[in-house]
């Protein structure tokens, strides 16, 4: 817990410090494209809260080590696995310049140091038949790797809102912890708690005004510490279930499946092509946007807070089961189940335009002006606003061009 505590204050200070010093830099690696339509914020921001959170994850790390060698040892080590892919997307919000192809090379690097310096490989997945193919070395590397690409793009893709990528790693952190503390693995409760302290200060200037962003670099560094002890969960602890980890992470591993399949095969589009119909994009824009519906900065920046716990109860709800069944395969599998039918329902709701009315658990007050635009505007409004899989009425949709 001292760990923690040491984590949150760094991270706390250096996000202070970036602060200060993005404002005094004009430019240092500001998010100033407010008029993108994939951006949920009013006015610049820096994006480069991912060095605070390292910043802190390192400094504790090394305070861990100052009182046990071995398992500091093991922090330190995936920590400088962690960084190619932390330099690649922090390089990105600084520069706006690093190629999508060079920053998932540098995430493989990570993956290649993790092999090489802890023996990182997804042990089994409790499948006889695929079990026994994990034994050759190249499978295995290539399934670790596949798993570390896409937790690492899932945690990315899910930052778009304040507050909600932290809060949903913080969660994941913490049921790591639980997990590693049942089974008695002080490394995976001491990296655990270590991260959580690490996103908990940063989370103090992110939620809910949204005064400091994560980055590329803090979503890719989240994601990959998050991967890699999910998979090093299982391969110390033969009682944990190999499909802990899958019902952990879902809701980021959802939206990377769900993201390639609607731009792929709804659209006709590269998978990698960037988007505004995300689940909460559609929660910020249907379901809150009714709430508290003014366009005005301040009630944007309002409804970009209102919007994030909506989506924290979701991953909850893979979260809770996965760590009170750690261990429970079968019933791993059933929540998995669930969840994934829970999301792909929640999501078509939305987007047909039938919000479900228990979501709207807050009415505006009459003094705030209420923007719902009739079916008739919706030609007109912003191309994500018209984000349907198929309209209430099995007529043609209002844009071919989204789902």
């Amino acid at each position: 817990m001292v760990s923690f505590g040491v984590a949150l204050l760094v991270s706390l200070l250096v996000s202070l410090a970036i602060l200060r010093l993005a404002y005094l830099v004009k430019g240092l690696g500001m998010d100033a494209d407010v008029h993108e339509r994939r951006r949920l914020h009013s006015q610049p921001v820096p994006r480069i809260g991912g060095l605070a959170v390292f910043a802190a994850a390192l400094i504790g790390g090394v305070l861990i080590w100052l009182r046990s060698p071995v398992t500091g040892g093991l922090i330190l080590t995936l920590l400088v696995c962690a960084l190619p892919s932390f330099a690649g997307g922090f390089f990105e919000d600084l520069t706006a310049g690093v190629r999508p192809r060079l920053r998932i090379l540098l995430m493989l690097v990570s993956t290649l140091l993790a092999l090489m310096l802890l023996d990182l490989r997804v042990p089994r997945v409790d499948l006889p038949v695929i079990d026994a193919m994990l034994q050759i070395g190249w499978i295995a590397f290539a399934l670790t790797a596949l798993a570390l690409l896409t937790i690492t793009n899932g945690i990315n893709l899910i930052d778009g809102l304040n507050g909600l990528a932290g809060m949903v790693c913080l969660s994941m952190f913490g049921g790591l912890a639980m997990v590693g503390y049942h089974v008695g693995d002080a490394f995976i409760v001491s990296t655990s708690l270590l991260m959580a302290g690490s996103i908990a200060g940063f989370q103090f200037w992110n939620y809910p005004r949204g005064h400091l962003f994560l980055g590329d670099g803090g979503a890719y560094f989240l994601g990959f510490m998050l991967g890699a002890l999910s998979i090093l969960l299982v391969a110390r602890n033969p009682s944990v279930s190999a499909w802990f980890p899958p019902l952990l992470l879902a809701y980021p591993l959802l939206e990377v499946a769900f993201s390639m399949w609607r731009r792929r095969f709804l659209r006709g589009q590269s998978s990698g092509m960037p988007d505004a119909a995300h689940l909460h994009h559609l929660i910020y824009r249907r379901v809150v946007r009714w709430a508290v519906g003014s366009e005005l900065p301040r009630s944007k920046q309002q409804r970009n807070a209102f919007a994030s716990p909506y989506l924290w109860v979701l991953s909850s709800l893979a979260v809770v089961p996965a760590v009170i069944f750690h261990a429970e395969g079968m019933a791993l599998c059933g929540f998995l189940v669930l969840f994934v039918v829970s999301y792909v329902w929640l999501y078509i709701r939305i987007a047909r335009m039938r919000v479900p009315r228990w979501l709207i658990i807050r009415r505006a007050h009459r003094s705030t002006r209420i923007v719902v635009r009739p079916p008739a505007e919706l030609h007109r409004a912003d191309p994500v606003d018209r984000v349907q899989l198929k309209p209430a009425d099995g007529t043609a949709g209002a844009d071919p061009g989204h789902p």
